[in-house]
Order: structure tokens, then sequence, then C-alpha cells
């Protein structure tokens, strides 16, 4: 009876690698490139993304105007500007272009110390966005991220049934369970080894991919039975008679003491004569360093605080969900956990290579095993005699 569960389960095992597993290898590759995508991008693109300058930087309220200047879409006004992500970056400030069936953002770069426009492109269609698009959504849109949620539960599956198969081998001692060994059990040791080293840490992975897949999928699941804070974005500023807007700087001035020892990040400026400032600012403590989400909402004429949201604040449903991405590419360990999801990236590969050896040997021996029963029909081979069995290829226990 157990060794038939064991059979099913590595028929399971050898099926799902063998149907999803150049998918999982594609998806895999991809997510070790973004997990420093903004270090590549920035390698790739110098002259867009970095700057020479020194001195005195521009206000905030002079590095829109000279995006909204340049910028030649559609879109009125700039929907949100980041600040420089290291010393010696530049101004991101984002448009809304396209249509609303086909809505496309763009990205305006300006230089800090200059106000200068370095240029400008839209999201998707440069490489590493273009990646993300390949590792997301498989450049298929809302289909395509369901096919890579759905390849994400696989993955989840895959790891299990392979715990499992690798479950009874360090009863014979950590040795067997751990050892890789040259010669004909090589491929066979480096898969199991390495897929046990690494299940935790690929079950981490794929789950929190499932999640941000099927982020409303969860959200609606999980509110049923936790807390989940509502977005904040039902608020209107008071429109005096005589409307006279904050600068995005008097909005980050005004916002800074309320986390007096955080880091501003970005703003979303106002939408309209009822609109509000967003300010958001990232905290030493927070567990996602490369998006703040300690925010203060203001009122966009009096500078009248509306609202603060702040992650020490968050519910239980809230942080969970909040963890979810820097998990996902490691920066919620710093830069230990990317190179960690960075080699989890390149697992796959391995996996499906040795996996694909050790299908394609197990085929080779059953065929040649075959070959011996009809040879036998006619003739009593020396290696069928009791004392002289077939040896089974090496593995046989895991593979057959």
């Amino acid at each position: 009876m157990r060794q038939t569960l064991r059979k099913r389960w590595l028929a399971v095992h050898r099926w799902l690698g063998l149907t999803v597993g150049l998918l999982l290898v594609l998806i895999g590759l991809t997510g070790s490139l973004l997990v420093f995508d903004h270090a590549i991008d920035e390698r790739l693109n110098p002259d867009l993304l970095l700057t020479n300058g020194s001195g005195d930087r521009q206000p905030i309220a002079e590095i829109i105007a000279a995006a909204e200047e340049a910028f030649s879409g559609s879109a009125e006004r700039a929907l949100s500007v980041s600040r420089p992500r290291i010393a010696n970056g530049v101004w991101t400030v984002w448009f809304r272009a396209g249509t609303e069936d086909n809505p496309k953002f763009v990205a305006v770069h300006i230089d800090p110390y200059t106000a200068h426009v370095t240029g400008q492109r839209t999201w998707g269609e440069d490489l590493m966005s273009l990646i993300y698009r390949l590792h997301f959504r498989l450049l298929a849109g809302a289909p395509g991220a369901v096919l890579v949620g759905m390849v994400g539960i696989i993955a989840m599956i895959s790891i299990a049934s392979g715990i499992v198969l690798w479950w009874p081998l360090w009863k014979n001692g950590w040795r067997a369970g751990f050892a890789v060994r040259k010669g004909a059990r090589f491929n066979f040791d480096l898969h199991k080894t390495t897929g046990i080293l690494s299940a935790v840490f690929l079950m981490v992975i794929a789950f929190t991919g499932v999640y941000m897949e099927f982020h409303e999928w969860f959200h609606a699941a999980v509110s049923t039975f936790a807390e989940v804070s509502e977005p904040a974005d039902d608020f209107t500023s008071t429109t005096p008679k005589t409307a006279t807007r904050l600068t995005p700087d008097q909005a980050v001035t005004i916002a800074q003491p309320i986390f007096p020892k955080a880091t501003f990040d970005h703003l979303h400026p106002p939408t309209g004569p009822e609109g509000f400032y967003e300010v958001a600012f990232r905290q030493s403590g927070e567990t996602q360093k490369s998006f703040g989400r300690s925010q203060v909402f203001l009122d966009q004429y009096s500078g009248e605080v509306l609202a603060i949201r702040s992650p020490q604040d968050f519910t239980a449903a809230d942080a969970f969900f909040a963890w979810q991405f820097p998990l996902h590419n490691g920066e919620a360990f710093g830069l230990f956990g990317r190179w960690v999801v960075f080699l989890m990236g390149i697992t796959p590969a391995l996996f499906y290579i040795t996996g694909l050896l050790l299908w394609w040997r197990r085929g080779k021996a059953r065929r040649r095993k075959t070959r011996l029963k009809v040879g036998s029909e006619s003739t009593v081979l020396p290696a069928r005699r009791k004392n002289h069995p077939v040896p089974e290829p090496v593995g046989a226990d895991f593979e057959s």
C-alpha cells in the first residue's frame, strides 16, 4: 500500500515537471533578473537614470513642472512623483496615456539638480519592464496572469510531492538524504538534495507569487474572517473662495513631522479641485524597502491632515498582505534575501534538466528491459537467473 502511494506521488511529481517545467524555468529565470531590476536598468541606461550633478536639488514643484512640460501624452497633470532611488539617481514622474480600454503609463525622468529631462519611456516597452510583464503575465495580459497563478499552484504541489518522495531517504541516515555523489547517481542526488534544501524558500516564493496574481481573491477571502483596511481614497479637499493649492514641497513639509525619522518616498498630487495630496514616506522598520507605506493624506488647500496610514497600525491581515511582495523578491531580508531569491530563481532550470535526464534514463532502462524480456523467450540469459538479477538503474526507487 505504501509503495503504491509512493508511486502515485512520483507520477504526480514527474508529470507536473514534464508538463509545466519549461514555464517554471521561464518564470524562475525572469524572476532572478527582476530581483535586481533597478540596478540592471541603471547599468543599461545610465544617461536616462543616473546623474553626475551636484549642489542644491531643485524643488519638487520644479521637477513636476519640467515633467509636465516635456510630456507629450494626453494627460495634463502628473499621477505621481518618486524621489531618486539612489544618491546619483533621477526623479521619476508618472503620467497616464492611451485610452480607457488600453491605458499606458509613461515615466518622465528628471535630473534632481537641474530639472533637466533626461528622457521618457512607456512602461512595458523597455527591457526590464518587458521582463516584468513576461514574468507576471507571460506578455498575455489578464489571461497570462491567471496562467502564471495556476503554474504557481502547480509548483507548490510539485514541491510538496518532492518532499514526500525525499522523506523516506533520510531514514537511512542523513548522508543518504543529502549526499551528492559522483558517477551515475549524480543527477539523481543533485536533483533531490538541491530540491530539499530549497523547498521552503521555493514554497514561500511560489505562494507569494500566487497571492500577487490572485490578490483580489485573497483579500475577499481573508476579509471574511479578519479585518482588512479599506484603501484611503474617499477624501475631498474643502475648496475655499480663493483656491490656492499647496505646492508639493509644502505638502511634504507639513507631512514630514508625522514621521520625523522617515525618508520621503513618493507623492501623488491632487486630482481635480477636490482632490488631495498623498505623501508617502519610508520608515526604517518597514518590510518593503523599495516602496514607502507610511502615508499622510492632506487637504490640498489648507494642509489639514485628512488621514494617516502607518505600518505600525496595520491589522494582522494588512501586515500579511504587506509582507507578500518583499518576501517574493527577498527585499524583506535585505541584500542577503535578494541573493537567496536570485539563486532560487535558477533552481527550476536545474530541476528541469536533471529531472529530464532521469526521465530519459528511466525510459532507456525500460526499453532495455523490454529487449531482454523478448530475448529471454527463446534464450535464458545469465542476467535473468536467480543469482544474477538485472541491475536496476541508479535511483530506481525514486524514478520508477
